[in-house]
């Protein structure tokens, strides 16, 4: 049977992600705003400048001013674009990235009392100095100059906290919510991801600031890392913007706006704002009225004024254009790119520019390569291919993914095969550049029901060359065309399935091709080998059922499981009981935990009860033992020292469904799939109060 393979001419294994450079950087034209800044570096005449390739600079400038000044400072970053129902971070291919040379002067809001602060652009004086066109992932890479970078960094460093002047990313939240004080976030922090992703009180104060859409995704994904494991998708959530655009708005109250009326500008602001001694209550409305930029994290143990004005502020802007319509013509998807890149005289991180709406995004940005042997063909779902080593085709499991562990536990090995359904939105790839076939559609039967089309599923593929990315739409039929594949980024890319939008169960699915007037092939050479897919989109579901507390060695008392208090004598250790349950129709796994306010977290006791004490065994996880286990119910027990402070302490549970979706995150592809995923997540967590008395 022919194998998946990735063909190496268009992603070498060992290069890793292609991020593609504008062509020939040297050959860019300098421009006048340019020159002027490299006049005043180097003492040569700006019109001696303006106009010249940066090749020929060398030439003009040498002796005069630093030889490394002449080199370049490679810049990447991905253009993305969030799913404004489901909130996943999607690549934008074939998008237009124009670099801009940028000066600003801006307007400062510090609120008092406040760990952030706003801007907004007063005037400003821009113009591009390059374009790259993002891959099928909607990375890109970008030269600029050494000495553009050094002029920014200079300004910078003359003036207190401008370096830390950037988009704050997850990553930095999660660092300024750290419990002790956060590390020097110059240079970036590396990876793999800060140790705050194992607190639950970081991550549930993390969804009270960036929604809690991020700390569930932060909690899916913090249980997916483990030794040897892929941190790539880590690693993109956390260089994600913290906020979106517009979403976390300066506190602008009546007392503040007051205050602004009387700013004092000096003469530089009169000719950026053509205003006169000082900004009128009017003209600071109209330009508060603006789009602001922010929030950023403040300066620690620096005053600022509430007000403050920032003059001629050098910077790398970008701003993305993309054919959003397929007329032709590029529209702008990002804009005002205001302290994208953090700037560093080491290595420069990626930028994420998050486009809006209206971007089209691809659903996936890395494919298998299909071997075909002139018949048509489903190949693969996402990444996995749909060999028999990895995929049952009639009982439509994964038979790799989330295999059963027959001990119980997490922590005890695994057995083979697995029974593991599909979720989230499926890529099928395969085989249908065949003979004389200019359509084709993909057919279904869902349980007993007669076989129809897929309808109405259309999604945006990535080009190869110049132009926007691909609408592949169907026609009311289920009809798709067959384009030419040397156009397509993903020339065997069959369908784009958002299964959450279809009844859970089973399906069984086949490929069929047609002529130019849509007239299905018939025989083998026009239809496919069928294969089932079981779909399940349910999240699992777990709770609690009875808190207990007693002194060490005492007796039991019931708490409510509303408020529950605790009221400890003085000095004493004591017992916490938990009962809990999870369930999934394919369930995985389910763990408890503890933490607490401060100090030490409770303590876990293992094992049966004391001897002489009626009880069932203490048990804090539990993994399927095969396809039948689905549902548990236990009892765990904590002891909470003495010397733990009195406060707030909490239970939580994570359960995972067994379900999966195989883009490749999680380190599938890397293990040949024998791997544990975590797609579909509980968390159910419940507060209680410690009291001394």
């Amino acid at each position: 049977m022919p194998q998946i393979r990735r063909p190496a001419a268009r992603r070498p294994a060992a290069q890793g992600p292609r991020s593609p450079d504008e062509t020939a950087p040297d050959q860019r034209v300098v421009s006048k705003r340019q020159a002027v800044y490299l006049a005043e570096l180097s003492g040569v005449s700006s019109e001696e400048l303006a106009g010249k390739p940066l090749a020929a600079l060398e030439g003009l400038l040498r002796w005069k001013i630093d030889p490394e000044l002449l080199g370049f400072r490679r810049v990447c970053g991905r253009v993305v674009r969030r799913d404004p129902v489901t909130g996943v971070i999607q690549g934008v291919p074939n998008a237009t990235v124009h670099v801009e040379d940028t000066d600003c002067t801006f307007l400062g809001f510090f609120p008092v009392e406040n760990p952030w602060w706003w801007l907004w652009p007063v005037s400003c004086t821009r113009e591009d100095v390059a374009t790259v066109v993002t891959d099928e992932c909607g990375r890109f890479c970008v030269w600029i100059p050494r000495w553009e970078v050094d002029r920014i960094l200079r300004f910078r460093r003359e003036r207190i906290c401008f370096p830390d002047i950037v988009k704050p990313s997850i990553r930095d939240i999660l660092e300024e919510l750290r419990p002790e004080p956060p590390r020097i976030k110059w240079p970036p922090l590396p990876d793999p991801p800060p140790p705050v992703l194992d607190d639950p009180m970081v991550l549930d104060r993390a969804g009270e600031l960036m929604g809690p859409a991020v700390a569930e995704k932060l909690r899916l994904l913090g249980h997916r890392q483990g030794f040897g494991g892929a941190t790539g998708e880590m690693r993109n959530l956390l260089m994600a913007p913290a906020f979106e655009a517009g979403a976390f708005p300066p506190p602008l109250s009546a007392d503040a706006l007051e205050r602004a009326g009387g700013l004092q500008f000096d003469e530089r602001a009169k000719l950026a704002t053509g205003a006169g001694a000082h900004l009128e209550s009017p003209k600071m409305a109209a330009l508060l009225e603006r789009p602001f930029h922010g929030p950023f994290i403040r300066c620690r143990d620096v005053f600022v004024l509430e007000w403050q004005l920032f003059f001629d502020v050098p910077d790398i802007t970008f701003r993305v254009t993309q054919d959003v319509d397929g007329d032709g013509a590029e529209e702008t998807i990002y804009a005002e790119g205001f302290f994208d890149v953090r700037w560093n005289a080491g290595a420069i991180p990626n930028v994420i520019l998050e486009a809006s709406a209206i971007a089209r995004p691809s659903a996936t940005c890395d494919g298998p390569a299909v071997v075909c042997q002139n018949v048509p063909a489903i190949r693969t779902v996402g990444l996995m291919p749909l060999e028999p080593t990895h995929h049952d085709a009639a009982t439509g499991y994964s038979t790799r993914v989330n295999r059963p562990r027959p001990g119980g536990l997490t922590s005890d090995p695994p057995s083979y095969p697995a029974r593991t359904p599909y979720a989230g939105t499926l890529q099928l790839h395969g085989c249908h550049h065949i003979g004389n076939a200019a359509h084709y559609r993909l057919l279904y039967r869902f349980g007993a029901n007669p076989e129809i089309p897929f309808t109405g599923l259309e999604w945006w593929a990535p080009r190869l060359g110049p132009g926007g990315p691909f609408h592949i739409q169907p026609d009311a039929a289920g009809w798709y065309p067959i384009l030419p594949g040397n156009l397509l980024v993903f020339p065997h890319w069959l369908l784009n399935w958002p299964t959450t939008a279809f009844a859970n169960g089973r399906y069984v699915v086949r490929l069929q091709l047609a002529n130019a007037a849509k007239v299905p092939i018939p025989g083998p050479a026009g239809t496919s080998a069928p294969v089932a897919f079981t779909i399940d989109n349910h999240a699992p579901q777990a709770g609690f059922t009875q808190l207990r507390w007693r002194m060490a060695g005492g007796a039991w008392h019931l708490l409510p499981l509303v408020c529950p208090t605790i009221r400890r004598p003085t000095g004493t250790d004591i017992d916490l009981e938990v009962r809990w349950w999870a369930n999934a129709p394919h369930f995985r796994d389910a763990v408890l935990s503890a933490w607490g306010c401060g100090g030490d977290n409770p303590l876990r006791l293992d094992g049966p009860p004391p001897p002489g004490e009626p009880g069932a065994v203490s048990d804090f996880d539990h993994w399927h033992t095969g396809p039948a286990d689905n549902a548990m119910v236990r009892t765990a027990l904590f002891r909470l020292a003495a010397n733990l402070p009195e406060g707030s302490y909490a239970v939580g549970i994570d359960a995972h469904s067994r379900a999966f979706n195989p883009a490749g995150d999680g380190g599938g592809p890397g293990v040949n799939w024998l791997a544990d995923y975590a797609y579909l997540h509980a968390h159910p967590s419940m507060g209680i109060a410690l009291i001394d008395v």
